[in-house]
């Protein structure tokens, strides 16, 4: 982890030390050069995982301490069965390795039989796991761990004067016992929970504390402690961590807290996927059946960003199926999966009219094909990719010609015209326009959606998540209330203000925008509330002014037109020139 902390570490193998005497040794062999050597190997060692901090102020090395420590648990019918056994509270100082929540069995073991765990190379997570007969206690061994606990356990008196139950994370407790005494808990004895609960002492989870303690008030707080931590690692870009710390998460809820399970594990979902391992997420909602919609509701966003539409359309189906007429509880749930189900039907309606797309002719036909295609699109963000196409595919004289035949064929004609006017720029544009008539709005709604859209609400990230960037959410005003949010990342560091980059999202309800976009950021520690219209318009505008004399191109404009999308859907619709 740095030169410092590696040097420290290797004089802590041979056993702990005072922090003086480590930052003169490091000083005399050159390894720092700073005036205060002390100060730099506190701060080299600073939140490392691999150095224990001793009661006595002295530093021991992780790996000396756990080499070599022998641990007992017996194997109880439910761990028999699933072939693995919980770390904790008999096993908790793997936890410190990162190990958990449950270890492996070895094969043959059966309930009421008793483990042995041995740490071989604490570094590696090594272990030696073997069934071993009926141990004996080691008094030696026994009364050294209970003195330990008892020493962590310093009650502090409270404001009425009677003392406040404390409890000490047992798995640290016996680690800084052994790191001071190697020749402790080096041979299998009696399981600790056994040993602390004959001490008078009682263990629940990775906890050890008086008898009497509130462990459903401890339970509740190692549960948000793990919950921070898991957004912190998702803040810090550590998906594969976080999923496996919402892992250990989980199992806690299952035994202690079930009412909190399902909101965990569609977390869990959620870091798998950022992880890498989409499938796995997949099977942690819908693997069992489940028959809670926003389980299905989950896997549909999984699967469709994943770009597998016939599984996102049957779970959006199991998920609706799901949902009982008056059901308030899951209402919203309701909207959002009706919402991506039409999604993606308008998607398979797109597919199947872009595949012709490539061969149309600038003729009668070809605006009729053309027209009839665009009404059978029921999204306005998809008609308007579609006529995109047809201003990329067609050059200015063949664009003439379709417009002139579109003006021909009626009143879906000058719809077909009134659309192709809002999306081509230049002569293009105004020659649709003059041929739809004077201010034309036609009369389906979703191309009247096209035609209207216009910015109808803003969300922004806040300066103290987000320092150097500043993201910004603005949704278009679609068709039946539908947003379509249009994401745009201002740079406040190297860039000055201006737009780094920026790309439109398929459309969607507002409840959706929410699941799927605000509360993932808020997970990752990037609070993102309401703000004025306006004021974001405002910010886009002059951040897309900075790019322009900065000459940065969006990295986005080679999938998708974004500044013109901005320009006709943003920034005119305010009365900006842009």
């Amino acid at each position: 982890m740095g030169r410092i902390a590696d040097a420290a570490l290797r004089l802590l193998s041979d056993g702990p030390a005072p922090v003086e005497m480590l930052a003169r040794q490091l000083q005399d062999e050159g390894t720092t050069r700073a005036r205060d050597p002390i100060a730099a190997l506190r701060r080299a060692l600073r939140d490392d995982p691999r150095v224990l901090d001793l009661p006595d102020g002295r530093l021991a090395s992780l790996d000396q301490a756990l080499a070599g420590l022998e641990l007992t648990v017996v194997v109880d019918g439910r761990a028999a069965v699933e072939r693995r056994v919980d770390i904790e509270p008999d096993l908790a100082p793997l936890a410190l390795l990162g190990l958990g929540p449950a270890l492996d069995l070895p094969a043959g073991v059966r309930a009421g039989e008793t483990v042995a765990v041995r740490i071989d190379v604490p570094a590696e997570g090594a272990l030696t796991v073997r069934a071993v007969t009926p141990v004996e206690a080691r008094p030696h061994d026994e009364a050294a761990l209970l003195d330990a606990v008892g020493a962590a356990l310093v009650a502090l008196p409270g404001d009425d004067g009677w003392a406040v139950p404390v409890v000490a994370h047992l798995g640290a407790v016996v680690a800084t016992l052994a790191a001071d005494r190697s020749d402790l808990l080096r041979h299998p004895g009696r399981p600790l929970r056994e040993v602390l609960s004959d001490g008078g002492f009682e263990a629940h989870l990775a906890w050890v504390g008086e008898p009497g303690t509130d462990w459903m008030d401890m339970t509740s707080d190692e549960v948000e402690a793990l919950e921070d931590e898991v957004g912190r690692l998702l803040v810090a870009e550590r998906p594969a961590e976080a999923a496996a710390l919402q892992e250990r998460l989980l199992d806690v809820l299952r035994r202690h807290l079930p009412g909190r399970v399902p909101v965990a594990r569609r977390r869990l979902a959620r870091a798998l996927a950022r992880a890498g391992r989409p499938e796995d997420a997949l099977a942690a909602l819908v693997g069992n059946e489940t028959d809670d919609p926003e389980d299905w509701y989950e896997a549909t966003v999984i699967a469709s960003r994943r770009g597998d539409e016939i599984r996102a359309r049957r779970w959006a189906e199991s998920g609706l199926a799901r949902l009982r007429p008056g059901d308030d509880e899951h209402a919203a749930v309701a909207r959002c999966l009706d919402d991506l189900a039409g999604d993606l039907d308008a998607q398979a309606a797109f597919l199947r009219a872009r595949v012709p797309l490539e061969g149309i002719e600038a003729d009668a036909d070809g605006a009729g094909w053309l027209a009839a295609a665009v009404a059978r699109i029921p999204r306005s963000y998809l008609v308007e990719v579609l006529l995109e196409e047809v201003g990329r595919l067609l050059g200015p004289d063949e664009l003439r010609a379709l417009i002139d035949a579109a003006a021909d064929l009626g009143d879906a004609g000058r719809d077909l015209c009134a659309a192709l006017g809002r999306v081509l720029a230049g002569a293009s544009g105004r020659r649709a326009r003059a041929a739809a008539g004077p201010d034309r709005r036609p009369a389906p709604p979703v191309l009247s959606a096209l035609l209207d859209a216009h910015p109808a609400m803003a969300w922004s990230t806040l300066w103290e998540d987000a320092a150097d960037q500043r993201q910004l959410i603005v949704g278009v005003g679609k068709e039946s209330g539908r947003l379509a949010p249009l994401v745009v990342l201002i740079d406040l560091d190297d860039m000055d203000g201006a737009v780094k980059d920026a790309f439109f999202l398929p459309d969607m309800v507002e409840e959706r925008i929410h699941r799927e976009l605000l509360r993932p950021m808020e997970e990752m520690g990037l609070r993102c509330p309401a703000i004025p219209v306006g004021v974001a318009v405002g910010q886009i505008d002059g951040g897309l002014r900075r790019t322009a004399a900065l000459g940065w191109e969006l990295p986005s404009e080679r999938h998708q037109p974004v500044l013109a999308r901005i320009r006709r859907q943003i920034l005119l619709p305010r009365g900006i020139a842009g």
